[in-house]
């Protein structure tokens, strides 16, 4: 008898319409052929998903009860979450911070960590993108659907406070080492920063750069966890030690446990994505203007 593999989890990545690369990271395809699959997702901004075959679960605690609904809205993160199916496939798209504020354009920090059912923000609208995915046979097509369906949405869109832009762009180079600099890169107080990153970011300034260190680790270390640590730990961690406590911290386990576990969907999208997109990871996407 022939022995064949079972089929692997496949991710694709596209980036949308030069219009909307400031607003909108990329879109990917979550194609997962029958058979469970459970992963962990990375820290990363926003994220809207779609669910066109298969029933797909998602939580951000272990003791938190499944989500799903066929249309939703997840906010910007600062810990893994958990992904479930049997197979099928999720089409979605990440959110630039500035892309949350023109086309989401409510306060980020009660959505921090939770999803919700896209049409309580979007009305009408969210069931109309998804019934144009369900009705479109390939890839290209459902790219073209959310173009035309996205162009419009960020052309209505009110025009947005410079200092988000600035903001984005100073937490992703990785100079940032306190508040006060943080704070003078995006030419604000330090008291309207932290309104400011609690209402686009979702979260506080402080969590933002231990997240965005964390995530900068990661890239780094990305499938390679032979690795010594220390040739690759992000200069704000004082040891070894440190960033263990910070992994467990923001993924809920040690290191060598997760890169113990399969990673089957995790691992075939950061490859993809940094194929595709030029970056492994959607929490290290650039600001406005930038690649």
């Amino acid at each position: 008898m022939e022995d064949r593999q079972p089929l692997a989890p496949q991710v694709r990545f596209y980036p949308p319409t030069p219009g909307l690369r400031d607003l909108v990271t990329a879109y990917y395809f979550v194609d997962v052929p029958p058979g469970r699959q459970l992963d962990h997702l990375h820290p990363e901004w926003a994220n809207i998903r779609f669910v066109v075959e298969g029933v797909w679960k998602w939580r951000m605690r272990e003791e938190a009860p499944w989500f799903s609904t066929p249309a939703g809205l997840w906010g910007p993160t600062d810990r893994t979450g958990t992904i479930l199916t049997e197979g099928g496939l999720v089409v979605g798209f990440g959110l630039t911070p500035l892309g949350w504020s023109r086309l989401i354009g409510v306060s980020a920090e009660p959505h921090a960590n939770g999803a919700i059912d896209l049409g309580e923000l979007w009305g009408p609208a969210a069931a109309e993108m998804l019934q144009s995915l369900l009705e479109s046979t390939d890839d290209a097509a459902r790219v073209a659907a959310l173009d035309a369906r996205l162009g419009p949405r960020a052309q209505a869109a009110a025009i947005v406070d410079p200092a988000v832009g600035r903001a984005a762009g100073a937490l992703l180079t990785g100079d940032i080492r306190s508040i006060g600099a943080f704070a003078r890169q995006v030419g604000v107080s330090t008291r309207t920063l932290d309104r400011l990153c609690r209402r686009v970011f979702g979260f506080a300034p402080k969590r933002l750069l231990r997240r965005q260190r964390f995530l900068r680790t990661l890239e780094r270390i990305g499938g390679r966890a032979g690795l010594p640590l220390g040739a690759v730990l992000d200069e704000g961690y004082a040891d070894q030690a440190h960033f263990t406590r910070e992994f467990r911290a923001f993924m809920g386990m040690t290191p060598s446990a997760y890169y113990d576990l399969p990673r089957n969907v995790l691992r075939r999208a950061a490859e993809s994505r940094l194929a595709v997109i030029g970056q492994p990871l959607q929490g290290l996407h650039g600001a406005p203007g930038q690649a």
